[in-house]
């Protein structure tokens, strides 16, 4: 018999498949990095002796029970609803649209047994798994076999898809949604509704849509509040400010704080924002051409401007706003632009130092002397991006290639001091730097830049796809691509 023939006959004695999911990351032993999930809507909560888990979206989430800490997100590639905790074997049973999933905890392995009907509750025995549905089955863990069955036996432990009505039994989480503190939104009245809950006995874990997860003593109706990520993964950027990392999405503005990987904060807005600065405890955010100063619920039209705005950036006098026909700026505590650039095209970048202000513009690239009041054109390329190490600046152009800027010092310009670093065959969407190397966002993975060397490394503990935009947080890479936002901390790097 033909070998091929023989593997595919050997496969097919089973009811389940192992290889049509895809998850991340693929194996828990050899994959260092994780996956930061937005903060989504929990679809489901079950919990062990020392773990909770929660379906958010797409992802598995598993927490830490007794310090409320994520420990491990697994991303699956299609929609997900019900988690079900088997104690007999340490295993999840996972509900979708078409299939039941067969999680191994400590080994993060996944089983797919094909199941074409909606899942509304999964049943745990020591012997099977039991599904109801629009009928009544049974799944043998050994075979992977479903059956419809009569009826259900008697000691079948149940977790079930979430019923609103249930929540009448809970009187104290009346008026059953949840809502933002006015420091927290610029939209202060919207609801964040109960999605999920799971009583364990004294503790109840409750989910949200957006609003993470709550865990209430029903004794005592202590409450503590679980976050986990940014508002949104979709359409994400970043931003750094005075060395805390920003997310912006649709939502509003995340930042994750220094040393302290758990650590969230958030900021919703009502409109999505182009740009933003955090000055003296206040957002300054731009929509289309308006640039905007908000403080929780207050909205405090600062500049209106001929064109959209597309960058902001500020020192201790004055704040920088890249239009796109040109640059202004404004002095703090006031509100009236004043032109301030070398040319009326599109500014993509500005980035001030003590002696001087680097200008990415459409066509070229600037820098204004502070000390002679004078622009000079850096070199004939423009620039959206720009990061600092040692005594070089490193400018990432609109064509999506590095340039190494090292100035003399002792003279006013000098077209050698640039230098074109090209990653071959790959292009570079945005770099960052950890005060040694130069991290490149590219169409193929994550690559880090050595000076000394002037060689390029990739990152090969980090997927070989497109990514967006890359970070350093603390002793972490952080990069995003148009699905997830990954991190691996740099002692994976090679």
């Amino acid at each position: 018999m033909n070998r091929k023939i023989f593997i595919i006959l050997l496969f097919s004695m089973f009811n389940f498949n192992i290889l049509a999911i895809e998850i991340y990351p693929k194996n828990i032993f050899i994959d260092h990095y994780e996956l930061i999930p937005s903060l989504g809507r929990i679809n489901s909560i079950a919990t062990s002796i020392n773990k909770i888990f929660a379906i958010s979206d797409n992802y598995l989430l598993m927490f830490d029970k007794n310090n409320l800490e994520l420990i491990r997100t697994t991303f699956f590639g299609q929609d997900i609803f019900l988690v079900a905790y088997d104690q007999f074997y340490e295993e999840l049973w996972i509900s979708s649209t078409d299939a039941i999933f067969r999680y191994n905890i400590n080994l993060g392995s996944v089983r797919e047994y094909k199941f074409y009907d909606v899942v509304n509750d999964i049943g745990v025995t020591p012997d099977k798994i039991y599904i109801l549905s629009r009928g009544k089955y049974s799944l043998d863990r050994l075979s992977g076999k479903i059956e419809q069955i009569a009826k259900f036996p008697d000691n079948v432990r149940w977790y079930r898809a979430f019923d609103r009505k249930s929540l009448e039994d809970y009187k104290f989480l009346s008026p059953y949604f949840y809502q933002d503190n006015l420091n927290e939104t610029n939209d202060p009245f919207y609801r964040y509704e109960i999605t999920s809950f799971y009583d364990e006995g004294m503790y109840l874990y409750v989910g949200t849509d957006q609003y993470g997860i709550l865990k209430y003593n029903k004794i005592s109706l202590e409450r503590q509040r679980v976050v986990y990520g940014p508002l949104s993964t979709h359409n994400i950027r970043l931003k750094k400010i005075d060395g805390i990392y920003y997310f912006i999405s649709s939502m509003g503005i995340s930042s994750l704080q220094k040393n302290q990987a758990q650590s969230w904060q958030y900021f919703r807005l009502m409109n999505e924002p182009g740009d933003f600065l955090y000055v003296n405890n206040e957002f300054l955010v731009s929509h289309g051409n308006n640039l905007t100063k908000i403080s929780g619920a207050v909205s405090v039209p600062i500049a209106q401007f001929r064109n959209a705005i597309l960058s902001l950036s500020s020192d201790e006098t004055n704040i920088y706003v890249g239009t796109n026909d040109g640059m202004y700026r404004i002095l703090r505590e006031t509100s009236e632009p004043i032109d301030f650039g070398p040319d009326k095209y599109p500014v993509y970048v500005v980035y001030p130092t003590a002696e001087q202000v680097f200008v990415g513009g459409e066509f070229a690239t600037y820098r204004f002397d502070r000390a002679g009041g004078k622009w000079y054109k850096v070199f004939p390329r423009g620039t959206k991006d720009i990061c600092e190490v040692a005594r070089s600046f490193y400018f990432l152009t609109t064509d999506n290639q590095l340039i190494q800027y090292s100035p003399s010092y002792d003279s006013v310009i000098n077209e050698n001091d640039t230098v074109p670093i090209i990653l071959p065959y790959f292009n570079i969407y945005d770099i960052d730097s950890d005060g040694e190397m130069i991290y490149c966002a590219t169409g193929s993975g994550i690559n880090y830049f050595d000076p000394k060397t002037q060689l390029y490394n990739p990152v090969y503990n980090l997927p070989l796809i497109g990514f967006n935009y890359v970070a350093v947080v603390d002793e972490y890479i952080v990069a995003i691509s148009d699905q997830n936002i990954y991190r691996l901390a740099i002692k994976f790097r090679d």
